[in-house]
């Protein structure tokens, strides 16, 4: 049974969530592999920042290595209720195969997306 637990457990990927502020911008830095199985703890936290006022932020890809079409409609939705609180959503350190899903999709014409965090920052501050 533990083989089992194990292989489901490894067939729905894992997430590490960080958070932090930096001049007065909440950076999400994540790590691991964002689907349908744990995108929706990234809306329940900019939900939650976004009840508290804080409508700016970065969300740091540099260590995810796999998202899927629910990840991007949670970008999508996060994307929506920060610009209608006034605030950015700003996406950086987009590389390998995030990369090539916002590529094939387009996204960068919808998305603000930065090389790392320090360029992000600095777009957040103009």
């Amino acid at each position: 049974m533990d083989k089992i637990h194990k292989e489901i457990l490894g067939m729905m990927g894992k997430i590490d969530i960080d958070c932090r502020d930096e001049q007065g911008v909440v950076i999400i830095d994540l790590k691991g592999q964002l689907d349908i199985y744990n995108s929706g703890e990234l809306q329940r936290l900019v939900d939650a920042y976004l009840a508290r006022g804080f409508p700016r932020f970065v969300i740091n890809l540099e260590q995810v290595s796999y998202l899927d079409s629910s990840t991007i409609s949670v970008f999508l939705h996060s994307l929506q209720k920060v610009q209608k609180s006034d605030g950015r959503f700003l996406l950086a350190n987009l590389r390998g195969n995030p990369r090539e899903v916002f590529d094939m999709a387009k996204l960068h014409e919808v998305f603000e997306v930065y090389e790392d965090v320090p360029a992000a920052l600095a777009a957040q501050a103009s």
